[in-house]
């Protein structure tokens, strides 16, 4: 009887799917065996930060449902944002046309009321970003959506101010 001998024949397609699969094996095999550098974790200041966020166009008499202490959430993530600090009504402000001199004016309405409605939490200082306590990232001009106990509402913030321990 004659042995046959095992003879291994690839074609072009298969040679290069197989030398593939080889260097993807080498990558992660060499990829596992690397040692690991140690991370440089650059620390955040900690520090707490009072804001101001201007909740407009609410129903006149919603600042009476808020009061100092409360804890206020982000309406979209839930994400905790703050205690209230201070509260102030202000009158409503909207933009209409004044059509004798064609422009565009700020007049004020008493169909609403403007919330300035001041916050405090602790956070995170980086370079790009502060980033409060609940995981928020606070940016003047950004839009929050905020609701409390009783009361949610939207606007600007306004302003941010560190505060000192």
């Amino acid at each position: 009887m004659e042995q046959k001998k095992f003879r291994l024949r690839l074609n072009l397609f298969d040679g290069i799917v197989l030398v593939l699969a080889l260097a993807v094996g080498a990558f992660l095999l060499w990829n596992a065996m690397k040692p690991r550098l140690p991370e440089e974790a650059v620390p955040a200041a900690t520090s707490s930060v009072r804001y101001t966020v201007r909740l407009q166009k609410c129903i006149p008499g919603t600042s009476e449902l808020i009061r100092e202490g409360d804890q206020v959430a982000d309406n979209i993530k839930n994400y905790v944002v703050g205690k209230v600090a201070a509260v102030e009504a202000v009158p409503c402000r909207r933009r209409v046309m004044d059509e004798e001199n064609l422009r565009k004016v700020w007049a004020e309405t008493d169909q609403f009321e403007d919330i300035l409605l001041t916050l405090e939490s602790p956070c995170q200082i980086t370079d790009s970003a502060i980033v409060l306590d609940g995981g928020y990232e606070l940016r003047v001009g950004s839009t929050a959506y905020l609701r409390g106990l009783g009361y949610m509402g939207a606007g600007p913030v306004v302003a941010i101010e560190e505060v000192a321990k």
